[in-house]
């Protein structure tokens, strides 16, 4: 501690005591803070008053210790009391130290960031239409088609148009895809869609297209929420400490935890099951270790947690063919809930006139041995009456090797609501599959073995090939760059045939990668490959594949641009050509701009930095664009429910500017825009001169401070005028100091138009 801080500390001692003589005897004196063992290496005021001890408020609440759950100081009200309840307080008098033992449950802690959500800004006023044009021509057929999709968006919904040509022959050529309106509510984590839409998807039912209304819960769509069975991995830290989970000796996470209940965020990085081990080390040494089976899969909820969702309305068929074949009214109930972390029971009813379906499907962890699945579901129609199908599947994830099983068994007459009563079922009667995979096998490094079969009723119209078959491959990665696979399939079902793959790459440093490939059938692939990720530039594949005794020869291009992209295929044999273009892209409009860029797939920013030009736009501390000549600038691909730090260079700013940030957190919704503006100010000089109620000018010298006295400091001239430089437009607080010790305040009002010299009043 300086000598001054010291210094201020003696004197307010001093007057404490006068201030106090004829009250209660207090006590004040200086101590070192220790806290659980800890040095702070803080001198503090101590009051001592007969058994108790207290100390300044101000100075627990700097470090998280929530001061509202201790008493206060009967005539010092900004002093806690800290030797009370199971708070333990000792004075060490060789030391001059007070050292306190402070349970954890009084620092401030968050033991529901699983349960926090991440609340997406509304989006401004603004659209898009996005465009999808391709020609393909080949030896026997040349067509070509074009996709429209018109968006409007505000706040938290959207109303969306696609319409489809092609040229091919089809009743009709221009085809209205989809017309549908979006609403999201972000607190219950739930949309509502009017219109064009497809049932959610789940085991129980197959996805239908239909025109109604869609209603329930999206919180799988958002990477920042944790839904699934992730344990509580929780505990308390009495001082600064490092808390660092494994599981099966391998590092997860790490974490470092301020004093009190913590929990790990661990998020979506835990998908494993096995032995989970928390270390948790403080920052003096001390070690403990906690050990515990864990089996986390994102195919149990989490306790407590529902997902659910409501369709009903028309069932729609030939969507890419006409505009409205729209038939059977049906309604869809869909629910699921995590009754524990490691029980999940969901249900699926279906109803339209033809077709009634109901299943109920079970998710069991059984310890951290495995993850059980059963699902059994029911049809009924006026033809077939009852029909039922039985699913059940394990599976378990070791870390280094993974294996599973599942079986199903459906009869004959078994219909899904949507499939067509007059046509024939080609559901299999049994479907299996067996699987095995291992990692960091000694020399092969992987390892995957699969076994299939599919076994169909006897049918006299319709008759489908039981299939079998078992693949086994291996890769190896040599270094950074070179990699072998090997793999070999055999099919002996009512199709017989067999054979083996073998592949080599290798990947250069410059984005260019080389792959060749021989089967057993001779036949035999090469080629060379560019691609990187950067949203401007020219990506390729040339390369040449002999089969059939004839040889092909391809070349594709994808040159992508700011504006869209223009992708391009040839391959060329003897007898055999085929060719394609394609070119996609967008307009965008938002905030009064338009800007044709590439197609909209995710949300977009208009960022506005004053009015310069040439200014480097980042996202996420990533180079993306820079402004026009009006200080705006579009930042697309914002994925959606993840936060984005939005930000410019202030460094390319005339020094004389000022700004009041320089980046800007967003979250966005899908295909939404959002304006983003930076104010950049021309700073301003304003000459003042300051008087007193009386209208006297102060003496030259007296110190005017800007915004309290930790603010910048002027001297007032002898013209009893002073200028202040770099201010901005705004309210500024001003303090006058005389040299007579007399203070007066008054509030600067700086407005953007130029002024002459301003006359302030200060009282």
């Amino acid at each position: 501690m300086n000598i001054k801080n010291r210094w201020f500390i003696v004197v307010h001692i001093l007057f404490s005591f006068a201030a106090n003589a004829n009250e209660n005897p207090i006590e004040e004196s200086l101590a070192n803070l220790w806290i659980n063992e800890l040095d702070h290496h803080t001198d503090i005021i101590l009051i001592t008053e007969g058994q108790h001890y207290y100390m300044g408020c101000d100075v627990l609440s700097e470090r998280q210790i929530q001061v509202q759950k201790l008493k206060k100081h009967q005539q010092r009200a900004d002093f806690c009391l800290v030797s009370e309840g199971d708070i333990q307080a000792v004075f060490d008098s060789s030391s001059q130290s007070i050292k306190l033992t402070i349970p954890t449950h009084y620092f401030q802690s968050d033991l529901n960031v699983f349960n926090q959500k991440v609340i997406p800004e509304k989006a401004s006023f603004g659209g898009f239409m996005n465009y999808d044009w391709v020609y393909a021509n080949s030896d026997s057929n040349e067509a070509y088609s074009g996709l429209a999709e018109l968006g409007i968006f505000k706040d938290y919904w959207i109303l969306k148009n696609s319409v489809l040509y092609q040229n091919t022959s089809v009743e009709e050529q221009v085809v209205r895809l989809n017309s549908s309106f979006d609403l999201e509510f972000p607190e219950s984590m739930t949309r509502l869609t009017l219109g064009d839409t497809t049932t959610t998807y789940n085991p129980l039912i197959n996805s239908l297209r239909f025109a109604g209304l869609n209603w329930g819960t999206n919180y799988t769509e958002r990477p920042s929420f944790v839904y699934w069975n992730i344990p509580t991995l929780q505990g308390s830290a009495r001082i600064p400490s490092t808390v660092e989970l494994f599981i099966n000796g391998v590092s997860i996470y790490s974490q470092k935890v301020s004093p009190g209940d913590y929990m790990l965020e661990t998020g979506a990085q835990i998908q494993q099951a096995g032995d989970a081990q928390i270390v948790v080390e403080d920052v003096l040494g001390n070690r403990s270790v906690q050990t515990f089976p864990v089996l986390v899969t994102n195919r149990l909820l989490r306790d407590g947690l529902d997902e659910y969702n409501i369709a009903l309305g028309k069932l729609r068929y030939n969507y890419n063919l006409d505009s409205s074949d729209y038939r059977d009214f049906f309604v869809n109930g869909f629910y699921r809930r995590g009754l524990s972390n490691a029980t999940t029971l969901g249900t699926n009813l279906s109803y339209s006139e033809d077709i009634q379906n109901a299943g109920v499907m079970w998710t069991q962890a059984i310890s951290n041995i495995l993850i059980v699945d059963s699902v059994v579901m029911a049809s009924h129609d006026d033809r077939n009456q009852m029909n039922y199908s039985y699913g059940l599947s394990a599976s378990k994830d070791f870390g280094n090797f993974s294996l599973g099983a599942s079986s199903k068994y459906t009869e004959r007459d078994f219909k899904f609501l949507g499939d067509d009563l007059d046509n024939v079922s080609n559901y299999p009667k049994f479907e299996n599959l067996v699987y095995l995979g291992l990692t960091n096998v000694p020399y092969v490094h992987n390892i995957n073995l699969n076994y299939a079969e599919q076994k169909y009723y006897d049918h006299p119209e319709f008759e489908q090939q039981n299939q079998r078959v078992i693949n086994v491959g291996f890769n190896r990665n040599f270094g950074r760059r070179f990699a072998v696979g090997l793999s070999y399939f055999n099919a002996f079902g009512d199709r017989k045939d067999s054979g083996g793959i073998l592949s080599l790459s290798y990947n250069f440093d410059n984005d260019k990668s080389v792959y060749f490939s021989q089967s057993a059938d001779q036949n035999t692939n090469l080629q060379l490959v560019k691609s990187d990720s950067s949203q401007v530039g020219f990506d390729y594949a040339v390369g040449v594949n002999h089969r059939n005794d004839d040889t092909l020869y391809n070349v594709n291009g994808l040159l992508k641009t700011k504006v869209g992209d223009l992708d391009f295929y040839h391959v060329q044999g003897k007898e055999t050509r085929d060719s394609q273009l394609a070119y996609r892209g967008a307009v965008v409009w938002l905030g009064n701009q338009l800007s044709f860029t590439k197609i909209v797939e995710h949300a977009f920013g208009l960022v506005k930095v004053g009015d310069y030009q040439d200014i480097d736009i980042l996202r996420s501390l990533v180079y993306v664009d820079k402004t026009n000549k009006d200080g705006y600038a579009f930042v697309h691909d914002i994925i959606p429910y993840v936060k984005y730090d939005i930000a410019f260079d202030e460094n390319q700013l005339p020094i004389e500017d000022k700004i009041l940030y320089s980046s800007k957190q967003i979250t966005a919704l899908n295909q939404r825009g959002y304006k983003i503006n930076f104010p950049v100010f021309h700073a301003k000089q304003v000459r003042i001169r300051p008087v007193d109620v009386q209208n006297r000018s102060f003496v030259p010298g007296s110190e005017l401070h800007i915004n309290n006295e930790g603010g910048e400091v002027y001297p007032i001239g002898s013209d009893g005028t002073v200028t202040l430089y770099g201010l901005i437009p705004g309210n500024y607080s001003v303090r006058i100091k005389t040299r007579e010790a007399q203070t007066c305040s008054a509030v600067l009002q700086v407005s953007a138009q130029a002024q002459d010299i301003t006359v302030l009043v200060c009282k």
